[in-house]
């Protein structure tokens, strides 16, 4: 956006010395060649901003476009998952074909004896 400030801001100053030596041009005709470039310019770079404006537009478009694709795609494949997971399990390695991970089977530990018999008053028994 930086650079199109920076245009913006050129375009002004190359408009107002065109438009402020238009009336000084019988006194200096030797300006009238570059003058008469100047406006081409200028209006050519009208024509390039509303160019970039419409493509910026186009642009943003495009990518609300493709965020709300990728949000309804997601969502399909998690109702998805979420069906494969009921029908083979959480924990089925059948899972992996479709590009899910499974569950981690958990594996209960048996509490060890010291966590039976804690230390009384900082002593251990």
């Amino acid at each position: 956006m930086r650079k199109a400030n920076v245009f913006a801001r050129r375009m002004n100053k190359w408009e107002l010395v065109s438009t402020n030596v238009k009336p000084h041009l019988e006194e200096m005709p030797f300006l009238q060649p570059m003058v008469s470039e100047l406006d081409g310019l200028i209006e050519e770079g009208k024509a390039l901003d509303t160019t970039q404006e419409q493509a910026r537009q186009t642009l943003s478009d495009a990518t609300h476009r493709r965020q709300d694709l990728e949000r309804r795609g997601e969502l399909l494949r998690n109702r998805i998952n979420a069906h494969l997971k009921g029908r083979f399990g959480a924990s089925s390695d059948q899972l992996i074909q479709f590009g899910i991970a499974p569950r981690p089977k958990t594996l209960r530990r048996k509490p060890s004896s010291a966590k039976k018999n804690p230390p009384v008053n900082g002593q251990a028994v």
